[in-house]
């Protein structure tokens, strides 16, 4: 009478009350999706904006390089900012090169030059107030007259300063030079990120709005004439002079505390760069036209005194 009888019946399980546990999975599964489209742009804003900060660096190293390669290029061209735009371009190709044919270095230098004419070079020194100060009547490679400042027997030359630009004419004669050059943003939804930028800041009349990556983004024309927005890059490099410093292209002292890098001019009207005309007809017979320098040139005996 005690035991229990099996019937090999299980017992029913209990059914869920108006499907609360489905319900319940369908708003996680909800959930998650509305998590994912809202952190899915600032994941892929994230991704681009490394890959566009990654080329960023890529054009400040090249940056660095080609202006070294544009202050040496000073250096052996009197300071001549054109010179050293040349140099600019020829060391910012490698940048815009993709392809390893003679057509796409082509393509790669004609982009680069037009870069490199839209850089900014700024001359910090040696400015018009050194030139002032250490310029004599010396002879260029062609053997005519022109003022400059001398780059030879350094050593041995007076190290008095100067009174405009307080510097001794060894130290005028590093040439400092600061390039200026903006980098296109190129990475897709970044470089349209950074168009609405400029085009908002612009509306609203420069007002300073927040920038990309902290820098003030600036347009640039390519060479296909477009108008894109990048970001301004610095470099600096300084260099002893290889040949004679001329006047060109210096800037003074007052247009350097005021960011600028317009020549000056002269104010006494005196072109410092005029070759002066000496022909020399017979230059074996002593005491030649050619053979007389004129005013205050160094002639012979110690060039060393000032």
């Amino acid at each position: 009478m005690g035991r229990r009888i099996r019937t090999g019946m299980k017992p029913m399980a209990r059914r869920p009350r108006h499907g609360l546990p489905d319900a319940a999975a369908r708003g996680e599964a909800g959930a998650s999706a509305v998590e994912f489209a809202i952190a899915a742009p600032a994941l892929l804003l994230a991704l681009l904006g490394s890959f566009q900060a990654a080329l960023l660096y890529q054009a400040r190293a090249q940056l660095e390089v080609a202006t070294q390669e544009a202050v040496r290029a000073g250096t052996l061209h009197g300071a001549r900012v054109e010179a050293m735009r040349d140099a600019l371009a020829r060391g910012l190709t490698p940048l815009y090169t993709h392809g390893q044919n003679l057509s796409a270095l082509a393509q790669g230098y004609a982009t680069a030059k037009v870069a490199a004419g839209q850089a900014t070079i700024r001359v910090l020194s040696p400015t018009r107030e050194a030139f002032d100060d250490f310029a004599e009547q010396i002879r260029d490679t062609s053997g005519a007259w022109i003022r400059a400042i001398p780059v030879d027997h350094l050593g041995y030359r007076q190290t008095n300063v100067g009174s405009g630009s307080h510097l001794s004419v060894q130290d005028a004669t590093l040439l400092k030079v600061q390039i200026t050059a903006v980098q296109p943003l190129i990475v897709p939804f970044i470089d349209q990120i950074g168009r609405g930028i400029y085009q908002m800041d612009k509306g609203l009349g420069n007002v300073g709005l927040p920038s990309l990556f902290g820098v003030r983004l600036s347009p640039m024309t390519g060479v296909d004439g477009k108008t894109r927005w990048g970001i301004p890059m610095q470099a600096e490099a300084v260099m002893r002079m290889q040949s004679p410093v001329l006047a060109e292209g210096l800037p003074s002292k007052a247009s350097l505390g005021q960011g600028q890098n317009t020549d000056p001019g002269n104010d006494e009207g005196e072109d410092f760069n005029e070759v002066i005309p000496i022909y020399d007809e017979n230059p074996d017979q002593p005491g030649s036209p050619a053979d007389t320098p004129p005013p205050g040139a160094c002639t012979g005996g110690s060039p060393f005194d000032n």
